[in-house]
């Protein structure tokens, strides 16, 4: 399977958790998928159509902190609001797009690349078209998983609700998701034979270039697929 790989590093970053307002701005712990579809966009120049196209990902961070911010309002008296804000240090996103076209995008953004919020600066390190490989059985990573996909790993993750996308006029479509934080085999018993009953196994793809490895097997490191509609 032919696919656009893009591998972006830098220093700090956040996805803001809705739903709060005042106080503290809590983080998502993997970008959302609308906020990676902002990001496709930013790299193209403009809102592209996302039927068809699917998306794949591996995040990670090196810690988590606050920091304090400040929103300033100006009317007959201005005033400035404190709050305290969560960031991920040292973020590194692997991602995976199914449509390889998009090549020379990445190779030459159209905008500053960032990831999170306007002054989350990134770079990209590793930008180039792989062949996935099928396999019987691989291992998931720090990632973002579909319920489904979830139970076949028999735990390990925590479900959110995530902004899956965002329209033209701001109105966003929100998704059911589980985050995976660690290494967990996929399928994840002993024999590889962990499955739903009387659902058909989806194909497992891993990429042969990663230079990952499980801690304890001799397996590569799968992806899994989302879309944005």
């Amino acid at each position: 399977m032919r696919v656009l790989k893009v591998v972006a590093e830098g220093l700090v970053t956040s996805f803001r958790y809705p739903h709060f307002v005042q106080g503290v701005q809590l983080t998502f712990e993997m970008p959302p998928p609308a906020t990676i579809y902002g990001h496709v966009c930013s790299a193209v120049g403009e809102e592209f159509d996302p039927a068809g196209m699917r998306f794949a990902y591996h995040f990670t961070w090196q810690a988590k902190f606050r920091d304090y911010e400040h929103l300033h309002f100006f009317g007959k008296e201005p005033k400035m609001n404190p709050f305290s804000r969560e960031l991920l240090f040292r973020p590194s996103l692997t991602l995976y797009l199914s449509n390889p076209e998009f090549l020379p995008y990445f190779l030459s953004p159209r905008y500053p690349v960032v990831l999170g919020r306007s002054q989350d600066l990134m770079t990209y390190v590793v930008v180039k078209v792989i062949d996935l490989e099928a396999a019987d059985r691989g291992y998931l990573d720090n990632t973002l998983l579909t319920l489904e996909d979830a139970a076949r790993i028999g735990g390990h993750t925590y479900a959110v609700t995530m902004p899956r996308f965002l329209s033209s006029s701001r109105i966003p479509t929100w998704g059911q998701y589980a985050i995976l934080r660690g290494s967990v085999l996929y399928p994840n018993d002993d024999d590889g034979s962990y499955r739903i009953e009387g659902e058909e196994e989806p194909t497992i793809w891993v990429d042969p270039e990663d230079d990952a490895r499980h801690p304890a097997h001799p397996l590569q490191r799968s992806v899994i697929w989302h879309s944005w509609l």
